[in-house]
């Protein structure tokens, strides 16, 4: 699975301050390292404690979320970005004040919130409503 996804990957046309991330392997995005985890054992990582940025994508009920875009910016500028299947995005930023957003995959909802980026792990919640009921559909004949 993660060969496909890394050929997938590869496939996709690059651009500066945006990447499709594998689950739970490091990548550096214009010098920012940055990780895509949360999901099972690897979720456990003391790895990931190094990271002083912690996205958590989740529903307002508390759920984790997934496959989402998210981008961190400085200024008004965007720093990295990348294209997450998981609930957790790390970043090693340098210190400083940054805005996080993140753009659900499909529905185009997006959320964002400041988080500042020092010597010690900051946790920042995105959150999304739940939906409201089931994906309504068109009736046949209609």
């Amino acid at each position: 699975m993660r060969s496909s996804l890394l050929a997938a990957a590869a496939a996709l046309p690059c651009f500066s301050s945006s990447a499709f991330a594998v689950q739970d392997t490091p990548a550096t995005i214009n010098g920012v390292e940055t990780v895509c985890t949360g999901v099972g054992s690897a979720k456990d990582d003391p790895r990931w404690a190094a990271y002083p940025i912690k996205i958590v994508l989740a529903t307002s009920g508390g759920a984790f979320l997934a496959n989402a875009h998210v981008s961190l910016s400085k200024g008004g500028k965007d720093v990295a970005g990348l294209d997450c299947d998981a609930p957790w995005i790390l970043f090693k930023a340098p210190a400083g004040s940054y805005t996080a957003t993140a753009t659900l995959t499909g529905s185009g909802l997006s959320h964002s919130a400041n988080v500042t980026s020092g010597s010690s792990q900051k946790e920042v919640t995105i959150t999304f409503p739940i939906p409201s009921g089931p994906p309504s559909t068109p009736s046949v004949g209609q």
